[in-house]
C-alpha cells in the first residue's frame, strides 16, 4: 500500500489546485480583428457556392478557416472570422462564382495572401488533370484540403496558349501536396 499512497501524492503535487477550467473564457476568446462580412449574391451564385449537398460551402470554409453561412432566402453570404481569414474566404467565394460564368482571373499581386501557388499545366494535359466533369481536381482538393482553379493570370486572354495556369489555394503543406499530385498527373500524360 505505501506505493499506492506515494503515487497519489505525486499526482496531487502536480495539480496544486492551479489547473484552469477547460471552459475558461481565455481559451475561447476571439481575436481582436474578428468580425463578420456579408456579400449579396444572386440565386445562381448561391447554388454554386452551396454546391451539391453543401460540399462547396464546406470546402471553402475548411480551406479558409472561416465560418460561412448562406441565407438562401435573403441571398446573403455571411463570413465570420479574423480579417485575413475573411478576406481569403471572400476571395475563394468570388473564384467559385466567377467559375460559373467564365474564367477565373487571378493576379499574383492582388490574390496572394500567402495562400496561393500557381503552376503551369501544358495545354495537352489540362483535360487529363481536370478529369471527367472536374472529378480529378475535386479529388485532389478533398485529399489535400485545397481549392483549385484553372485561371487567367493578369488578364492574359487572347492568343492560344501552350500552358494553362492552375491556381492552388490553401496552407503551404496542402498546396505542395496538391501540386505534386497535379505534376504527377501531367508527367503521366
Amino acid at each position: 500500500m505505501p506505493l499506492r499512497e506515494r503515487s497519489k501524492s505525486r499526482s496531487r503535487s502536480h495539480d496544486n489546485g492551479n489547473r484552469k477550467d477547460s471552459r475558461s473564457p481565455s481559451r475561447n476568446k476571439k481575436p481582436e480583428d474578428y468580425g463578420v462580412d456579408t456579400m449579396k449574391i444572386t440565386d445562381d451564385d448561391a447554388a454554386f457556392i452551396l454546391g451539391k449537398g453543401g460540399k462547396t460551402k464546406e470546402k471553402i470554409s475548411k480551406v479558409s478557416g472561416a465560418e460561412i453561412e448562406l441565407f438562401e432566402r435573403d441571398l446573403i453570404l455571411e463570413i465570420r472570422g479574423p480579417k485575413l481569414i475573411r478576406r481569403r474566404a471572400k476571395k475563394y467565394c468570388k473564384g467559385v462564382m466567377d467559375q460559373r460564368t467564365g474564367p477565373v482571373n487571378v493576379t499574383q499581386d492582388h490574390d496572394d495572401d500567402d495562400d496561393l501557388t500557381m503552376i503551369s499545366v501544358p495545354q495537352e494535359a489540362v483535360g487529363f488533370v481536370t478529369g471527367r466533369a472536374g472529378n480529378f481536381l475535386r479529388t485532389i482538393e478533398e485529399e489535400w484540403n485545397t481549392l483549385m482553379f484553372f485561371c487567367e493570370v493578369d488578364g492574359s486572354r487572347g492568343r492560344v496558349k501552350d500552358y494553362e495556369k492552375l491556381a492552388i489555394f490553401g496552407t503551404v503543406r496542402a498546396r505542395r501536396g496538391a501540386e505534386l499530385k497535379v505534376l504527377s498527373a501531367v508527367e503521366t500524360k
